[in-house]
C-alpha cells in the first residue's frame, strides 16, 4: 500500500496510523545524504502526528549491506521531499527500488512526498515541469527512469493560482501524450492512497490528466521534455 503526499495532509496522517496500528515503526529515506536536517524535520511532524518516526545514523543509509536492514525493522518507510535528480541517483546506487518492492511485498507501507513520490512514477519527467522552475539537476544521470510502481506520473505542488498554471498544465499535457501515461496532479494538502495500482482513497480533490488523443495547441513537444523522454 503507498500513501502519497503533497505537503501536509492532516488526514492522511490519520489514515495512516489507523493502518499501521499502536505497534509500529515507520522509517524516514532521506532525499539526500547531505540534508539529514531536512530529514530530522520529517521525523519530528510524524511524530506529531503520533506516527513512531525514527532516522538511522547516516551510515546505515549509505551502506547497501546495512540499508536492508532498516527495512527489516520497519513497517513503513517514507520517501522524503528534496532535490528529485539526486535522490534518483542516490537510489540507483543502493538498488533502493528492489528493496522497496520486497518490501512491499512483504505487507510494508511506502509513504511517499513530492520528489520521494515522484520517483514511484515511470520516469522523473514531472522534476523539470513547469520547465520555467524545474528541479536544479545538481547531479548528472544516465537513466531518468523512476521504480515504475505506479502507471502514472506524479506532479505534486500545483498551484492553480500561479502565474505558470496553465503553461505547467500544458506541459503535463505533453508528457501524458508523449509518455503515454497519465498525470496525477496534486495541490498542497492533497493525497491519494494507492492499494495495488487502484486508488482507494482520496484526499482533496486530486485531478488527473489523461493523455490527450491529439494535441489541439501548438506544442513543441520535444522541446518541453528533456532528451531522454525521447525513443
Amino acid at each position: 500500500m503507498i500513501f502519497i503526499y503533497s505537503g501536509e495532509v492532516p488526514a492522511l496522517d490519520q489514515a495512516l496510523l489507523k493502518k499501521l496500528g499502536d505497534k509500529h515503526t515507520l522509517t524516514i529515506i532521506p532525499a539526500s545524504m547531505n540534508d539529514m536536517a531536512s530529514a530530522k524535520q520529517h521525523k519530528l511532524y510524524f511524530r506529531h502526528q503520533g506516527i513512531r518516526a525514527r532516522l538511522q545514523p547516516l551510515r546505515y543509509y549509505q551502506d547497501r549491506k546495512r540499508l536492508p536492514v532498516i527495512f527489516q525493522h520497519s513497517d513503513a518507510v517514507y520517501l522524503a521531499g528534496g532535490n528529485t535528480f539526486e535522490f534518483l541517483a542516490y537510489a540507483q546506487r543502493v538498488g533502493l527500488f528492489a528493496l522497496l518492492a520486497e518490501f512491499e511485498q512483504r505487507g510494508g507501507i511506502i509513504v511517499a512526498e513530492s520528489a520521494g513520490s515522484i520517483l514511484l512514477s515511470p520516469t522523473i519527467a514531472t522534476a523539470s515541469i513547469p520547465s520555467t522552475c524545474p528541479d536544479d539537476e545538481r547531479v548528472k544521470l544516465e537513466d531518468y527512469r523512476g521504480m515504475a510502481r505506479l502507471p502514472f506520473h506524479i506532479s505534486p505542488h500545483y498551484e492553480p493560482d500561479a502565474a505558470t498554471a496553465k503553461q505547467e498544465r500544458r506541459e503535463l499535457k505533453a508528457l501524458a501524450l508523449h509518455s503515454g501515461h497519465k498525470v496525477l496532479l496534486l495541490q498542497d494538502g492533497e493525497g491519494v492512497v494507492i492499494k495495488g495500482n487502484k486508488v482507494v482513497l482520496e484526499v482533496g480533490e486530486p485531478k488527473w490528466i489523461k493523455a490527450p488523443k491529439a494535441v489541439h495547441e501548438s506544442i513543441d513537444v520535444d522541446s518541453l521534455l528533456l532528451s531522454w523522454m525521447k525513443d
